[in-house]
């Protein structure tokens, strides 16, 4: 076939486009195929064959996003390329394929298009593999072109950086589940992101990592990569990214939220918003971060960390002591409720459930014995000396309705438990009513009540100083 070369186009991933006439003088397009593959290769040939059982089968797709598909394959002095017809549309707008950001208006109308794709794979059972920000271009006035998904999926692990696109799949794929709609939706959501952000929420430094934080990881907000994003747009994104599939929302529900914002043009954060995202986005980035390195270094040191756990744990036990019992027949009730929460100021498990009645307050009884054995172990490996457990603010009242039978208290406290470089600060209320076991007042019943919660960060220092001393 004499081919004659006209023009060439470079994308903004570096992929190249050559404008041709044919023999005819008629207009006609190349995308060389850039394989990592010699040509010499066995695996190079099957892949050219499997290619033209695809390109034979083209897809008759009609809607918002426009489907570019491949005529064939055909050798251009000496690269192999996939050969298209010319399209007037394609050719102007090449060089914004694979742009690093594109604006927020932008891509709330790429993913109506995107939806409507969705919509036909569901009906049709269409098997495209998801989306991919590499495979869709802008084609202005609103308008998304993309080329053949299947064969871009296809040819991406012989492609320079094609591996990248392995982590579009949505989680449950990757665990070895079936593609369903809400997959789909799954790598919508993410090429948003990627499209609006020009970042890849997931570390790419290393596949086991990569693939990990993509099934533990919540994204942070869009918007503290790009504060331009309006609130809108940014949580429709979000929901998509829902690690379980049930918390997804539906193709219907999101086809009306971003026509919404594209009728009203609310693309766009207010100048507030943006300030404000910008200028918290280096705190959050670093608390990712940080709790990205907490787990990997977790995850080398747990079996030593174990096996040193058990240890400490059996000499803590046995450097305790015996504890001296506190509460007589003479012990008033009162008493015996100040027992109770000095134990839990003091992390002393025995002293805390000297008070208690048989199988009343375990939540506290593990709360105790988890937070005395961390704290000793972090005090031991780590030099950590930041209280793990402070109780403020503590008022114990008599109920109304007390009685001298079964005397009752309402307690009031606050609660800061230590979590990673933040204590998390809990408003709480208890009611406590007691009665006698073997002649001794005992708490027999204990009702306990969050009020309010909320983190915060250690004041007076670095909360990633406290955490990687």
């Amino acid at each position: 076939m004499g081919l004659t070369l006209k023009e060439t186009k470079i994308a903004a991933d570096g992929r190249f486009l050559y404008l041709v006439d044919n023999e005819r003088g008629e207009k006609q397009l190349l995308e060389p195929l850039n394989l990592t593959l010699s040509s010499k290769e066995r695996m190079y040939i099957e892949l050219l064959s499997d290619l033209r059982q695809i390109i034979q089968k083209p897809l008759d797709i009609k809607g918002k996003l426009k489907i570019v598909c491949y005529l064939g394959i055909v050798k251009f002095k000496e690269e192999t390329c996939l050969m298209f017809s010319y399209d007037d549309e394609l050719w102007k707008n090449w060089p914004r394929k694979g742009l690093k950001v594109y604006s927020p208006r932008e891509v709330a109308e790429a993913a109506i298009a995107m939806l409507g794709l969705v919509e036909i794979a569901e009906e049709t059972e269409l098997a495209f593999g998801g989306f991919f920000p590499g495979d869709l271009f802008p084609l202005g006035s609103g308008g998304w072109g993309m080329l053949d998904p299947r064969i871009q999926n296809l040819l991406a692990p012989y492609r320079r950086g094609g591996e990248d696109r392995e982590y579009y799949s949505p989680p449950e794929v990757i665990a070895g589940s079936s593609w369903s709609a809400k997959s789909y939706l799954y790598t919508l959501g993410l090429t948003m992101y990627s499209l609006v952000t020009g970042v890849f929420p997931f570390p790419l430094e290393n596949r086991r990592e990569t693939v990990t934080a993509i099934l533990q990881e919540e994204p942070i907000d869009p918007r503290y990569y790009q504060g331009e994003i309006g609130e809108g747009l940014a949580i429709l994104i979000l929901k998509m990214l829902k690690k379980k599939v049930e918390l997804r929302p539906d193709h219907d529900y999101l086809k009306k939220e971003f026509g919404r914002i594209v009728e009203t043009g609310s693309f766009d954060a207010s100048p507030e918003e943006g300030i404000k995202f910008r200028e918290e986005a280096v705190l959050v980035k670093k608390k990712v971060e940080q709790k990205r390195k907490r787990y990997w270094r977790w995850q080398r040191f747990k079996w030593p960390s174990a096996i040193a756990a058990v240890a400490l744990i059996f000499f803590i036990m046995l450097s305790r002591g015996g504890y001296e019992e506190k509460i007589t027949p003479e012990t008033k009730p009162l008493e015996v409720v100040n027992i109770f929460y000095e134990g839990i100021k003091n992390l002393d498990t025995l002293q805390l459930e000297e008070p208690l009645a048989k199988g009343v307050g375990k939540e506290f009884v593990n709360m105790v014995t988890f937070l005395h054995v961390t704290s000793k172990m972090r005090q031991a490996y780590e030099l950590l000396n930041t209280p793990f457990l402070v109780m403020e603010e503590v008022t114990i009242e008599e109920d109304k309705n007390s009685t001298s039978e079964a005397p009752s208290y309402t307690v009031n406290y606050r609660l800061k438990i230590f979590e990673g470089g933040e204590y998390r600060i809990q408003e709480r209320q208890d009611r406590l009513v007691l009665k006698r076991v073997k002649k001794e007042w005992r708490i027999g019943d204990l009702d306990s009540q969050v009020l309010t919660e909320k983190l915060e960060p250690i004041l007076g220092e670095d909360p990633s100083q406290a955490l990687d001393r």
